[in-house]
């Protein structure tokens, strides 16, 4: 399995890949029960290259949660996978067009005793991972009589989220972007991959392109939810979100000119949940914590790589990583 796994990757990162090397990575900010919601994609802070731009993203994030309240009981156990097909066009000077066609499935998957052994080695918790038993898919919500399951395995296609960036402000190495972003109800709301809505997000982005080849994005922004309330959830109509992403490649040691293929990535992320819920999993403010980097392999030819972990642990995915490849169209 291990060697299977090993030549997936050498395997995808070995295609040749342009776009912008300093553009944040994206980590996952959702569970299964929450990733039908329009969620921000810091794929829309690249300023890209070339006019068109085409890239092929995967996010993998591993859950292992049992919440009780009263007689209530929320259990996430299980791995999702997202695949996002992105576009992106500049349509002038200061503007730019993303799309973005996600594919999600939901699978027992491998990772629980890697991630075990992570949290062993870094003196993490391992949360409720010890009470589950290992490589089962179960994401469940009883309350009362009422329940909503997801027990099998599913792949299938989300919703179609269409962005476009305003840079409406510029001065020396800084610049303000305005953000929008619409999604479009293309996933089934039955399998959990959308929810049948248009829902859409506004964010400010401030850029600062720093001394030594190091660039910070900082987000503030809100997601606008159309609610259409089931019987146990109840969305949020608006959810606050911000960011500070930080991608750096050092070009000097100990005062010395360095040759480094490295540009290192550190996202820092707090969210506001956008459903209303006494699970903490479901309803807490939760903080996302990614290191990765993006590598030169040749001029102008990159792979991104990295990982994430939840800070609260039982706000959102327990562990996720993320790689992905870009190409110029």
């Amino acid at each position: 399995m291990i060697n299977k796994i090993y030549f997936t990757f050498l395997l995808i990162f070995s295609l040749s890949l342009l776009g912008d090397p300093y553009a944040p990575l994206n980590f996952p900010s959702y569970n299964p029960f929450t990733l039908k919601f329009i969620h921000f994609d810091n794929r829309t802070l690249g300023n890209y290259r070339e006019t068109n731009h085409l890239s092929v993203s995967v996010e993998n994030s591993s859950f292992a949660v049992i919440e009780n309240i009263n007689k209530d009981q929320l259990t996430l156990d299980g791995e999702t996978t997202k695949t996002s097909i992105n576009y992106a066009r500049k349509l002038s000077d200061i503007l730019t067009l993303n799309v973005s066609l996600p594919i999600y499935s939901f699978s027992r998957g491998f990772l629980d005793s890697p991630i075990e052994q992570w949290h062993d080695l870094l003196g993490l918790s391992h949360g409720s991972r010890v009470d589950l038993p290992k490589s089962q898919i179960n994401f469940e919500i009883l309350s009362g009589s009422n329940k909503e399951r997801i027990h099998d395995s599913d792949i299938g296609i989300g919703d179609i989220q269409i962005s476009t960036k305003l840079n409406f402000y510029s001065k020396n190495r800084s610049n303000l972007y305005f953000i929008t972003s619409l999604e479009i109800p293309t996933g089934s709301k039955k399998k959990y991959f959308g929810n049948d809505e248009f829902d859409g997000l506004i964010a400010f982005n401030l850029k600062n392109h720093l001394k030594d080849n190091l660039v910070i994005n900082s987000v503030f922004g809100v997601s606008i939810i159309n609610q259409n309330h089931n019987f146990i959830l109840r969305e949020r109509n608006t959810s606050y979100f911000s960011k500070v992403l930080l991608s750096w490649k050092p070009q000097y040691f100990l005062s010395r000119k360095a040759i480094n293929p490295l540009i290192y990535k550190i996202n820092f992320e707090v969210f506001e949940p956008k459903i209303k819920s006494e699970f903490k999993a479901l309803g807490d403010e939760y903080y996302v914590f990614g290191l990765g980097a993006t590598f030169e392999f040749a001029k102008n030819k990159y792979f991104n790589f990295g990982f994430s972990e939840d800070l609260k642990v039982n706000s959102s995915a327990d562990f996720s990583f993320v790689f992905g490849f870009e190409i110029k169209i």
